[in-house]
């Protein structure tokens, strides 16, 4: 899977714009994905995101969206950003909380802010606007996508708040999502500068003794882009080639002592970089393993061991990591990104702790999802259009507002999905997870809300509409991608 997913990225850069007729880079959003630092070691700690905590079912957390003034590997930059930091909080509730979160534009004006953000209109089309709008989507949550909860066709003009109120339910799914600014036009652009943070949903599987024991670290991987003066202020460096950050930290050390079990909350909060993750001694000459709990917050049925895991961008992932042999190690995102951390097994050992394998609670909504549920199925074309504004399509078309396909609520769907063009798409849809019929490399039977569908390839899923009427949207989660149109909306209607 791992070959076949990197073989276009590593295909060098002019052969690969010939073979596209020379349409640039940057519209394709495919050359962030050649550095290689190697294996370098820092020394600098993993620090982990402040934590906002639920208290008596509920929590309440203001999110600033501005503009900061910080560093990142030594460099002082001048990003977007929440609450002046590289990531923002990491919000802890558990499944039948209620999530309250103010979202208050601090960003300057831009005189961009009052074009139409939503609408293709002649004279604009799906061109990125409007850095300076925006709002908040929870990413991989099944939640309302009205107003005010996951409504992401609310725009925030600069000095303008809103109060988000989402009730998240009982049976909600435990793992690892996070959220982030999700406004067409500007997502790649604020989502790039930094402007995510993670965010924990708890439940059954956290109480399994075993992995409430486990020391958790939140492994939260970006690539903010900026030029030479620190600022990111033009859309075309977002394709270009920097480096990866885990937790607004460059190549940080992760300690963890002989016997002892930690739980990492993996998310690939990237704009647009596919990371293929492992655990190797230097050279690669022995990897450590890891026990897979969950992928993009949904319980295995059972745990998993793993040597390297393949997360596109928007993929979640909680694992089990057991400190063995004492050693340096390395977490390496893949060929093209080398090292991201530093892992130190110390020799100072504690008391031998059981590393987790067996069988994990899932909701019913995670049910294997047969031929013979399926209510209606659709094809999806995944295309380019080449010309003077060049565009991404579903179907031909490139997003707008008000075109959104109509389905009944609880209705089973089964989607037949092409990928006509020489580049990945990594898909994801609102609101509701799917499961993994064939393609993409994937287990089928594998419940996801963001999966890569490589080049020239058809990928078959289903998934249930269920709990919540309202529009939403799927997308291509290469936000370079989405913000030139290739992203769709869906409405939720009763049956």
């Amino acid at each position: 899977m791992n070959d076949k997913h990197t073989s276009l990225l590593n295909m060098p850069r002019r052969r690969f714009l010939q073979g596209i007729g020379g349409v640039g880079a940057t519209a394709m959003g495919l050359g962030a994905c050649t550095a290689t630092p190697g294996w370098i070691y820092t020394g600098e700690p993993l620090h982990q995101p402040e934590v906002e905590q639920s208290r008596d079912g509920e929590l309440n957390t203001k999110v600033i969206a501005r503009m900061g003034n910080f560093k990142l590997a030594g460099k002082e930059v001048f990003l977007r950003c929440y609450n002046n930091k590289p990531l923002g909080n990491t919000l802890d509730v558990r499944a039948g909380d209620t999530l309250k979160l103010t979202l208050r534009n601090d960003l300057p004006f831009s005189p961009y802010d009052g074009l139409c953000l939503t609408k293709p209109d002649p004279s604009i089309d799906n061109t990125p606007r409007g850095f300076n709008v925006t709002n908040m989507h929870l990413h991989g949550l099944h939640v309302s996508p009205k107003k005010p909860a996951d409504d992401i066709f609310i725009t925030l003009q600069s000095g303008e708040h809103f109060d988000y109120e989402y009730h998240i339910p009982k049976t909600h799914p435990p793992g690892t999502y996070f959220y982030h600014a999700h406004v067409h036009g500007s997502t790649a652009m604020q989502v790039a500068s930094g402007m995510a943070g993670c965010l924990i949903v708890r439940g059954e599987l956290d109480d399994i003794p075993e992995i409430k024991a486990a020391e958790e670290k939140v492994i939260f991987i970006q690539t903010q882009r900026f030029d030479k003066d620190g600022k990111c202020e033009s859309f075309s460096i977002l394709n270009n080639e920097d480096k990866a950050y885990i937790n607004g930290q460059y190549q940080p050390v992760i300690r963890i002592k002989k016997g002892q079990v930690q739980r990492w909350r993996l998310v690939n909060a990237s704009h647009m970089v596919p990371f293929d993750l492992s655990i190797q001694t230097y050279r690669y000459t022995t990897t450590m393993p890891m026990t897979l709990l969950c992928r993009d917050g949904n319980p295995l049925p059972a745990t998993k061991e793993i040597e390297s895991l393949y997360m596109v961008a928007g993929n979640r992932a909680d694992v089990l990591v057991k400190g063995f042999d004492p050693g340096t190690y390395f977490l390496v995102g893949g060929p093209d990104y080398g090292t991201l951390a530093t892992v130190i097994v110390e020799d100072e050992a504690v008391p031998d702790m059981s590393l987790y394998a067996g069988p994990l609670p899932t909701a019913p909504e995670l049910a294997p999802i047969p031929e013979s549920e399926v209510t209606f199925g659709r094809r999806l074309d995944f295309d380019f259009v080449y010309g003077e504004h060049p565009k991404f399509t579903i179907n031909n078309q490139p997003f707008s507002c008000d075109d959104t396909w109509k389905v009944p609520l609880n209705a089973v769907e089964e989607w037949d999905v092409y990928n006509h063009t020489a580049y990945p798409h990594p898909f994801h849809i609102h609101v509701n997870p799917f499961q993994v019929v064939s393609g993409g490399g994937i287990d089928p039977g594998t419940w996801l809300d963001t999966m890569e569908f490589p080049p020239f390839q058809r990928i078959k899923f289903r998934t249930r509409f269920l709990d919540f009427t309202g529009k939403y949207v799927f997308h291509c989660h290469n936000l370079m991608h989405e913000d030139m149109g290739m992203m769709q909306g869906v409405e939720v209607i009763e049956s």
